[in-house]
């Protein structure tokens, strides 16, 4: 069985059609849906409980993850964002990757539902780089690449640090370092540009640049967050 994890809090606007892109491709493998909710201020816990078995508590992505992953029945764990579409064969290539070809875990290369040329041409400059990042060799994963993971492999790490920020680079960087991991390239994730859109596309690309570069440097989460505006 494959446990979706997908954290909330205030997804009001978009939740009910990234659970309504899940249960379209349901038929490709086994799966449960858990919705882990950071105490919402608006109608995501209604919206979800339609769709998905909903576990609420204390916001913060790290805590959140790790308590629905906690109550998971799943062998396989995918954190996926609640403004992310799930693609045709996503669960079909998980199962493959996995089960099949015995890896430890991954995540997918993404595409922007919107303005995508723009934001991966801006991301291919600022980083000095001809071409995009998104190839098989590159299997360091954001949230927004829907990382996947043995339950197992997920508790020998013991989860996601609980950190204000970055706690799903830090998670994959680790998952990297100790065990087989790859990279789906199709189907690819479909994502929202909405942060590109609120903050705008240069400032939020030279934010992920730069957040991603101090937190390698080691300056703590905990001051990078301040940097990262909430976009719901």
């Amino acid at each position: 069985m494959i446990s979706i994890i997908i954290p909330t809090y205030n997804e009001e606007s978009c939740i009910e059609t990234a659970l309504q892109s899940v249960l379209r491709h349901s038929n490709e493998a086994t799966i449960e849906v858990l919705v882990s909710d950071g105490n919402s201020e608006d109608r995501t816990v209604e919206i979800a409980t339609k769709y998905a078995e909903v576990i609420s508590g204390t916001r913060g992505r790290a805590k959140q993850l790790n308590r629905a992953a906690h109550f998971a029945r799943g062998d396989t764990l995918f954190f996926l964002h609640a403004d992310a579409i799930l693609p045709k064969g996503a669960l079909r290539q998980i199962e493959q990757k996995v089960k099949v070809e015995g890896y430890d875990g991954g995540g997918f290369s993404n595409t922007f539902s919107s303005h995508n040329t723009k934001i991966k041409f801006l991301g291919r400059l600022m980083n000095f780089r001809i071409r995009d990042n998104d190839h098989a060799g590159n299997t360091v994963f954001f949230g927004d690449n829907g990382i996947f993971v043995r339950k197992s492999v997920f508790q020998a790490l013991n989860g996601f640090r609980d950190m204000p920020i970055m706690e799903d680079y830090d998670f994959s960087t680790r998952m990297k370092r100790a065990h087989r991991v790859t990279r789906i390239l199709e189907p690819q994730l479909l994502v929202s540009p909405r942060r590109h859109l609120k903050a705008g596309f240069l400032k939020t690309r030279l934010q992920w640049i730069v957040i991603k570069r101090l937190h390698q440097a080691g300056v703590p989460t905990e001051l990078l967050s301040q940097w990262y505006i909430n976009v719901r």
